[in-house]
């Protein structure tokens, strides 16, 4: 053990059981991220419209909705995944 693990106090509490593996996620995170996927998609079918109809306009409003479809993706990919977690170690 180094110094600077001597000096970490131990847990307050036991650590909780790991959970069980799942293919998806449960019920809640499960229709959170496909909604959000569809959003996404949403937001690509809406640039491709615009651009369709008028170049200008859908270059000046291509990056917002980039950048939101790939927020939409990104979000959609951790619920998909079962979420973040953030009291797994030791140090948080």
């Amino acid at each position: 053990m180094s110094a600077a693990e001597a000096n970490i106090p131990d847990w307050p509490h036991k650590p909780a059981p790991p959970e069980a593996k799942r293919l998806l996620p449960g019920w809640p995170m499960l229709w959170r991220g496909l909604a959000l996927a569809a959003a996404g998609v949403a937001c690509v079918a809406a640039e491709g419209g615009l651009l369709r109809k008028s170049a200008l306009a859908g270059a000046l409003v291509l990056p917002v909705l980039a950048t939101a479809g790939a927020l939409f993706a990104w979000a959609a990919a951790i619920h998909l995944t079962g979420g973040e977690r953030f009291d797994d170690h030791k140090w948080v």
